[in-house]
């Protein structure tokens, strides 16, 4: 899988393109600009900060959530002095 890490200075928008509910089976992906084959695990947002191209190494079932043990294997940073986007919940149950 690809961990794309965002900026701060312009995660708006793709952050609330990916909170939004999406139909079963429908590309998440459809109208964000993504560097094609940049890594091997998935798609790499384009106005990421940086990614990681991560493999699972091993998954543990934990209530209804996944904890996934995994290995970086590639990665690259767009902007060595840009700053990571923080996004903090309002409340526990809704984003």
């Amino acid at each position: 899988f690809v961990l794309n890490i965002l900026s701060q200075d312009n995660h708006q928008q793709l952050l609330r393109h990916f909170l939004k509910r999406f139909p079963p089976g429908a590309n998440r992906f459809a109208g964000v600009h993504i560097l094609p084959k940049a890594a091997p695990g998935g798609p790499v947002l384009a106005d990421a900060l940086a990614f990681l191209g991560c493999c699972v190494r091993q998954r543990l079932e934990a209530g209804d959530h996944w904890i996934i043990y995994a290995e970086v294997e590639s990665g690259r940073v767009a902007d060595q002095e840009g700053q990571t986007a923080v996004h903090h919940r309002k409340v526990g149950n809704h984003y």
